[in-house]
């Protein structure tokens, strides 16, 4: 399976992709517990869709992680995103959660 979203308004991220332990993380973080990948594509392809790009990770996030470009979503969920071969192509490798729920 794979969640991409295209993102045409943001000169430096065309595209995000989920992997799929973004994709596990997601749906245990975002406590998402209706069976199936429907309702979790919904709403991780959303959250991506409303995300703010940016280079700097927010403000509770450990410092010590190591990402050109972060995906942010309300200041509660965050996207470390890895540059792909292809440019302007951003794989999403994790969610992670203000609060840190697991």
């Amino acid at each position: 399976m794979e969640i991409k979203v295209a993102r045409p308004d943001h000169p430096e991220v065309r595209e995000v992709i989920a992997s799929h332990h973004c994709v596990q993380r997601f749906r245990k973080r975002i406590r998402i517990k209706a069976p199936g990948i429907d309702i979790v594509e919904e709403k991780l392809r959303l959250a991506l869709q409303e995300a703010d790009f940016s280079r700097w990770p927010p403000a509770w996030i450990a410092s010590d992680r190591q990402t050109e470009m972060w995906a942010l979503v309300d200041d509660d969920i965050a996207f470390p995103l890895t540059p792909t071969s292809e440019p302007g192509r951003w794989l999403a490798m994790t969610c992670l959660v203000r609060g840190g729920r697991r």
